[in-house]
């Protein structure tokens, strides 16, 4: 993700704005973290403080995504006003008790094409009214894995960063928004903005493969593919992974942002999408599509 501003999300300023539904919760419990222990916090701070809370604890609790002793408190608070027994655990009986008005759940998605792509004009684009598009570019947008992390970056880029920034897709388990046109310049990658279109995913540079690829991963993957696929069609791009080399040789194709970094060091630092990154199933499912 372009922008030192996307480090917000990592404090949790947004987190009310995308949560996992409690059917993606783990059994939670002093100690864990993640970002279902982040929706669990994000639930409690609708609950009215506990009688007996420390007068020295903050309230609400933080959302921070680590289940400590105050999350553990507010459990147990959570569940005996509900009939529960008084232990720190999240269980399904817990997760049952949940507002779910406070949750979106995913939205099914067809098994062919593309679902409807909603439009949220980002603040920072450059008119162009191009025709021509030479690379794809990948991105992490450094965002939890939620069902509305696309609409949440994307309210996020509508709103302006400090550090201007901008992206044409942004893509989660369920859903694709645009945010700049196809034939105008987003803000995403400094050296190929005038000849790319980028696409930010739910997920951090830092993730394993096996993250990457878990279940909500492989859903948004296979949406991503499909976005490649159709913008390769529309702009006659070859589906095929570019070096930095290739970039600054003015060769066409796909690339991650770390690519553009290495092309142009001098331009940005950017790492994402990480090592982990499955470049190899994303580009067979965009050549099967």
């Amino acid at each position: 993700m372009s922008g030192v501003t996307s480090k917000l999300w990592d404090r949790g300023i947004l987190w009310f704005v995308i949560k996992p539904a409690p059917s993606l919760w783990r059994d939670l419990t002093l100690g864990m973290v993640g970002h279902d222990v982040a929706a669990w916090q994000a639930v409690q701070r609708t609950e009215t403080r506990p009688p007996d809370w420390s007068a020295f604890a903050a309230w609400p609790i933080a959302v921070d995504g680590s289940f400590g002793h105050n999350t553990e408190q507010a459990t147990k608070t959570f569940r005996t006003r509900r009939g529960l027994s008084g232990i720190g655990i999240v269980d399904a009986a817990t997760r049952a008790l949940v507002d779910p008005t406070l949750f979106i759940e995913p939205v099914p998605v067809p098994a062919t094409g593309l679902p409807p792509i909603a439009f949220i004009q980002a603040r920072d684009w450059q008119w162009a009214n191009r025709t021509v598009v030479d690379l794809i570019v990948l991105h992490s947008a450094e965002v939890g894995e939620y069902h509305s992390s696309a609409e949440g970056v994307a309210a996020y880029f509508k709103m302006g960063p400090p550090e201007p920034a901008s992206s044409g897709y942004v893509v989660d388990d369920d859903s694709i928004v645009q945010c700049v046109k196809d034939e105008h310049i987003a803000w995403h990658a400094p050296g190929v903005n005038p000849r790319s279109i980028g696409i930010e995913q739910a997920g951090y540079a830092k993730q394993t493969r096996d993250e990457w690829l878990d279940p909500y991963g492989q859903r948004m993957l296979a949406l991503v593919a499909k976005l490649v696929a159709a913008k390769a069609r529309q702009f006659n791009i070859p589906l095929v992974w570019l070096t930095p080399a290739d970039i600054l040789a003015g060769k066409r194709g796909l690339c991650e942002h770390i690519d553009v970094t290495h092309a142009y060091p001098h331009l940005g630092t950017h790492v994402d999408c990480g090592p982990g990154y499955p470049k190899d199933i994303v580009l067979a499912q965009a050549l099967a599509a």
